[in-house]
């Protein structure tokens, strides 16, 4: 189990979705470290905005077929930009 101490913010998690559009990181890291946080035994506070971001990015490698994500790129560009507002 990985333990974090310090709870990220919405620019944190804007940058791993970018990240993902440009290559840098796969889908399968951004979602376990997100996962780091939404799954812990004793969540740490955090805003609300934060906590439903990460469950968001927390799903982004789910696949409906070996080769198929869920979620397309338009879905992480929308997320972006809907998280932005926020």
């Amino acid at each position: 189990m990985v333990i974090l101490f310090k709870q990220p913010n919405t620019d944190q998690i804007l940058e791993k979705l970018k990240l993902i559009l440009e290559g840098g990181v796969t889908r399968e890291e951004v979602s376990a470290w997100a996962e780091g946080y939404v799954m812990q035994d004793e969540p740490i506070d955090m805003e609300t905005v934060v906590w439903e971001y990460l469950q968001v990015v927390s799903g982004v490698d789910i696949k409906v077929t070996p080769e198929e994500y869920l979620y397309v790129e338009q879905d992480i560009i929308d997320w972006i930009e809907l998280y932005s507002k926020k």
